[in-house]
């Protein structure tokens, strides 16, 4: 029954594009706002509800919050396997798949990168 939850959970365009972000890596806010080019205020609103779902997890460090996918999602090896091949698939999820590899190319970990990454996006 749980996988129709996560499913009902992520049937709406910001949550799918969230979630295979997510994917890939354990992401910012900021990181995801620039990635998606959707505001904050609407990441926030869906990861709050993803979170209600068991879909993502949060870890804090500093003043900044991580947003992950948690285990027993990830366990749900049907869902991720098709929902990698969505990912593949559908315009808007290669595309933000593209953009969060030019993300990743500049990343430090040592350094907040949003606002470089958005000065070479730009």
């Amino acid at each position: 029954m749980k996988s129709l939850i996560y499913l009902k959970s992520i049937s709406n365009n910001t949550k799918l594009r969230l979630v295979s972000l997510l994917l890939e890596n354990e992401l910012c806010v900021c990181e995801l706002e620039e990635i998606t080019n959707i505001r904050q205020v609407n990441i926030s609103k869906n990861l709050i509800s993803l979170k209600e779902a068991g879909i993502v997890g949060v870890r804090r460090e500093k003043q900044r919050a991580f947003y992950f996918l948690t285990k027993e999602f990830m366990n749900n090896k049907f869902l991720i396997d098709h929902l990698e091949e969505v990912k593949m698939n559908e315009n808007i999820l290669m595309k933000d798949h593209e953009i969060f590899l030019k993300h990743e190319e500049i990343k430090d970990q040592n350094v907040y990168v949003c606002n470089i990454f958005k000065n070479e996006v730009s």
